[in-house]
């Protein structure tokens, strides 16, 4: 039998009592009561897997389906939670001598030149070969096709294979206004993006180009050639461009040290849709939001900007790193995206100084929202808790700096936004569907 819960989002949020008023004294007192919404949680049962991890099955102890299991979790051993038979790459050494060297160089601190050797790529890896939940559909897209966020425009976030948990806590999260502007714009896009591609499948050069979606494996290895002799990070997500859906991924040494992740894991993350996002749930939400309106403007220009991000080995009290990042889509013969390439280069307090946009333009607009008005060592030092707490987009909802920071941001993607929602209104004027509102 399921044990149901009853109380509304704030509450449970907060840990507190709720009674059975709609909306409930606190959030009435508190004025919030619209936030006050029912949540109705389901505890089922655990059930016992029928292949226990490796953890478990070495201690002979229960484990169910989850992964990480409960155990593994409850004792903080999320890494080493995996089933023996989908091991990717199990360690082989040819003598005792070998292995001890290796055992030397793990411990080493994480900047050690002879810790960096341990991570390598050695060749793009295909998503259904790295993982069995690859064919499965993206249950995160689904459920937000449903709420009705814009499927077309979002898909490359739905499918690289972020948290879906945490995708979601950002939009569903929003205040009213900042969603409603949010919503407008996105949709905005999609109706042009629609149009746009109704038009060119229509003329008659469209019917004779003839292009496989399909990624060769010998260009797979040309790019690993490539990348791995440069000095930056690189991670390419190739997608299928008919349906959006991902194909392939190759991440460079150099990136999995930025992230603090062997290549094996954060690839396997990512097919699981189990990688947790590096930046904050705000700077991932204006990443959206600008990376989406500057697309639309400059369709294949490169995409430029500085972040914070998080060092996902880290075990240190900061467990980040300024970064810059520069990310640059591919087309196909029908101007469909094929891939994504991002490019990240760790920044030093004067490199983040001297890199510094232009003011006035779209990216230093992006770059004050991010920061906050920090410097470069407040911005490290905050990290942590921006992170898990002063820049999740319900902690920023409980301070009056954080609503006048959202507020601020909404009223600079209405104005951004403004002549692409006015373009779209046109286009469902001239089919005969415009209503008003989209």
């Amino acid at each position: 039998m399921t044990r149901t819960q009853l109380a509304c989002k704030p509450c449970k949020d907060a840990r507190l009592k709720c009674d059975n008023f709609q909306p409930c004294t606190r959030c009435v007192a508190s004025n919030m009561a619209y936030l006050c919404i029912r949540v109705r949680d389901q505890h089922i049962p655990r059930k016992r897997s029928s292949v226990a991890c490796s953890s478990c099955k070495r201690s002979k102890l229960k484990c169910d389906e989850n992964r990480p299991c409960s155990r593994c979790k409850r004792l903080h051993k999320e890494a080493s939670c995996v089933d023996e038979e989908l091991q990717l790459i199990p360690l082989q050494f040819n003598d005792v001598e070998e292995e001890i060297q290796d055992v030397q160089q793990l411990s080493l601190p994480p900047d050690h030149p002879a810790r960096s050797q341990q991570l390598q790529v050695e060749r793009p890896i295909d998503f259904w070969i790295r993982s069995l939940s690859f064919d499965r559909p993206s249950l995160l897209r689904e459920r937000m096709n449903s709420m009705g966020w814009p499927d077309r425009v979002l898909a490359r976030h739905w499918e690289f294979g972020f948290s879906s948990k945490e995708l979601m806590n950002i939009f569903v999260s929003l205040p009213p206004y900042l969603q409603q502007v949010t919503r407008r714009a996105l949709h905005a896009i999609e109706i042009i993006m629609a149009d746009k591609m109704e038009k060119k499948a229509r003329t008659p050069q469209a019917k004779l180009l003839m292009e496989s979606e399909t990624v060769s494996e010998q260009d797979l290895e040309l790019e690993k050639a490539f990348y791995e002799q440069q000095s930056f990070g690189v991670i390419k997500q190739h997608l299928h461009p008919s349906t959006g859906k991902r194909a392939h991924v190759y991440i460079s040494d150099i990136l999995c040290k930025i992230i603090g992740l062997h290549a094996e894991e954060a690839l396997a993350r990512i097919a699981n849709r189990e990688l947790s996002l590096i930046t904050t749930e705000f700077g991932y939400l204006c990443y959206v939001m600008f990376g989406t309106w500057l697309y639309a403007t400059s369709p294949g220009r490169p995409f430029s900007l500085v972040g914070c991000i998080r060092d996902l080995g880290s075990s240190g009290d900061t467990g980040c790193v300024v970064t810059r990042f520069v990310q640059q889509q591919e087309f196909d013969c029908h101007g469909r995206v094929r891939s994504m390439k991002t490019y990240m280069l760790p920044l030093d307090k004067e490199g983040l100084e001297t890199s510094a946009e232009p003011p006035g333009s779209a990216a230093a607009l992006f770059e004050k929202h991010m920061r906050g008005g920090k410097d470069y060592k407040t911005w490290m030092n905050d990290f942590e808790s921006d992170m898990f707490a002063g820049e999740t987009i319900l902690g920023m909802q409980k301070s009056k700096q954080g609503m006048e920071r959202l507020e601020a941001l909404g009223r600079d993607l209405e104005r951004m936004y403004h002549p692409f929602v006015e373009h779209a209104e046109r286009i469902l004027h001239r089919e005969g569907q415009f209503n008003g509102m989209f």
